[in-house]
C-alpha cells in the first residue's frame, strides 16, 4: 500500500498583497485553484499546510477555520465542491502580516482521530509572531493503522527553536499510547540543512530526514527561490522537511519538489515537497 503526503508553506496571502483585505483574496483565487487542482489531480492523501491565512477581522468560527477568508478551508472546500472529500483540522498562532490569523492546517481523505494544537513557544500571545502552535492528528490509514502526524512551523534557532522543539517532542511522545504504527514531523522548521537546529534533529538517529534519505547528492538544494521572510541574507536554503521515525513500517519511495514552476506554478515564497511511502 501507498500513501501520499504534500506540505507547503502558504505564505499568508502575501504572494498579492493589497491594501484591501478582499482584494488579496481574490488575487489568491489562483494559488487557490492551482493548489486544490494539483491535489485533485494527483490523489494526495495527506496535507499539511503551514502559514495558513484567515483576516483577522472574521468571527472565528468552531471549529476553527471553516471562516470564507480561511486559505486552508478555501482549498478544502474547492476539493469538496468537485467531489473530493477531505478532512480537515487546523488552528492558529499569531497575528502574522498585521491582519492575519496565521496557523497550520491538517486535511486528510482518512478519518482524522484525536486531533489536537498547542503551544510549543513559551510566549502564546496572539500579538507575538514568535508564538508557535502546533497541529497533530492521528490519521487512520486503510489495512495500515494509525499514522501520527506532526504538522509544524517552527522558530529560527537563535528565537526559541531548541526550547520549541523539545516541547514538540514532549506532546509527540505523550500521544504514542493511541496504537500508533508510525509518526511523522512535518513543515517548516527554519533549520537550514546541515546547521545546528536541523542537526539537532537528526544528529540521534531517532527522527530520518526523508529528502536525504532518497537524494543524498542534493542535500543543500533549497526549499524556496530568492529572499524571503526571515531569511533575506545568504543564498536559499533547504528548510523545510518530511521526518519519519527510524525503524517503523513505512519507507519512502519518492519525494520531489513541488510548485516550483517545474511541477506546478509557483504559488507562494517557499516551494512545496511531495513524498509518496510504501506502508507495510
Amino acid at each position: 500500500m501507498e500513501l501520499s503526503l504534500l506540505t507547503l508553506n502558504l505564505h499568508t496571502y502575501q504572494q498579492h498583497p493589497r491594501h484591501c483585505p478582499f482584494d488579496t483574496l481574490h488575487q489568491h483565487e489562483r494559488e487557490v485553484r492551482i493548489i486544490s487542482e494539483a491535489i485533485a489531480q494527483l490523489k494526495i492523501d495527506l496535507v499539511c499546510f503551514q502559514e495558513v491565512g484567515e483576516y483577522r477581522h472574521d468571527p472565528i468560527v468552531h471549529p476553527y477555520g471553516e471562516a470564507p477568508s480561511n486559505m486552508a478551508f478555501r482549498i478544502c472546500r474547492r476539493l469538496r465542491d468537485s467531489g473530493r472529500w477531505y478532512h480537515i483540522f487546523q488552528d492558529w498562532s499569531h497575528i502574522g502580516f498585521h491582519r492575519w490569523r496565521e496557523g497550520t492546517a491538517i486535511l486528510s481523505r482518512y478519518p482524522m482521530r484525536h486531533n489536537y494544537s498547542d503551544y510549543v513557544s513559551l510566549d502564546r500571545r496572539k500579538d507575538n509572531y514568535m508564538s508557535r502552535n502546533v497541529t497533530v492528528s492521528c490519521i487512520h490509514v486503510p489495512n495500515f493503522g494509525v499514522l501520527h502526524v506532526a504538522n509544524v512551523h517552527l522558530s529560527w534557532a537563535h528565537h526559541g527553536f531548541f526550547e520549541q522543539y523539545w516541547n514538540l517532542r514532549k506532546l509527540v511522545d505523550s500521544r504514542l499510547h493511541f496504537g500508533v504504527r508510525a509518526d511523522l514531523l512535518v513543515g517548516d522548521f527554519n533549520a537550514p540543512a546541515g546547521g545546528h537546529a536541523y542537526n539537532h534533529i537528526v544528529g540521534k538517529a531517532e527522527y530520518i530526514d526523508q529528502y536525504h534519505e532518497l537524494h543524498p547528492y542534493r542535500f543543500y538544494q533549497p526549499s524556496y527561490h530568492g529572499r524571503i521572510h526571515g531569511w533575506e541574507h545568504g543564498p536559499p536554503k533547504r528548510i523545510d522537511y518530511i521526518f519519519k521515525r527510524h525503524g517503523q513500517p513505512m519507507r519512502v519511495k519518492s519525494m520531489d519538489l513541488i510548485f516550483d514552476d517545474s511541477f506546478y506554478p509557483i504559488v507562494s515564497d517557499h516551494f512545496g515537497y511531495l513524498a509518496r511511502f510504501k506502508l507495510f
